[in-house]
């Protein structure tokens, strides 16, 4: 079986283990259409990312199950488990010095995840607004070569602050 199969099945699982749901296959998605990424160790990596924070998945398992490499884009982009404010502050900061490989997972985790706000804060104006978040996320891209990728995200930041201040 190809890893990316077998990183779905694994996600998959470990997420209905802990009865959460995640958005690893649209962040595979934003990879594979509009990123055009096909590193197969990469996209691996993306469905996987969550899985360390979220779930009870070891850097270990990750590493036998599928390989060093691919354990090692996961740990770079996770944060700790139930990470308190100060945690969650050198998390973002450490964002800014990850690998390139990545920054491509988390621009792709970004572009999802901004993209949920917006449909939530449509739906719901009154739900809370992301500043601090959309703040994070602009010091992260200022670390990020110039790339579609990067503009997608930036386009998306801009987007969700014209829609607050409407």
């Amino acid at each position: 079986m190809d890893s990316i199969k077998l990183a779905i099945e694994f996600a998959t699982k470990k997420f209905e283990t802990v009865n959460k749901k995640n958005h690893f296959l649209r962040v595979l998605a934003v990879l594979q259409d509009e990123f055009k990424i096909k590193d197969e160790e990469l996209l691996t990596a993306a469905i996987l990312h969550d899985t360390l924070e979220d779930t009870n998945t070891t850097y270990e398992e990750l590493e036998q199950t599928f390989s060093k490499n691919v354990a090692d884009l996961v740990q770079e982009v996770s944060h700790p488990k139930d990470y308190n404010k100060s945690q969650k502050l050198e998390f973002y900061e450490k964002l800014k010095t990850i690998s390139p490989k990545a920054k491509i997972i988390k621009l792709a985790d970004f572009t999802d995840n901004l993209r949920s706000i917006i449909l939530q804060r449509k739906a719901d104006p009154q739900s809370p607004y992301h500043n601090q978040y959309i703040l994070w996320i602009r010091d992260f891209l200022n670390t990020c070569p110039k790339s579609n990728d990067k503009n997608i995200v930036f386009d998306l930041t801009k987007k969700l602050e014209v829609y607050v201040t409407e």
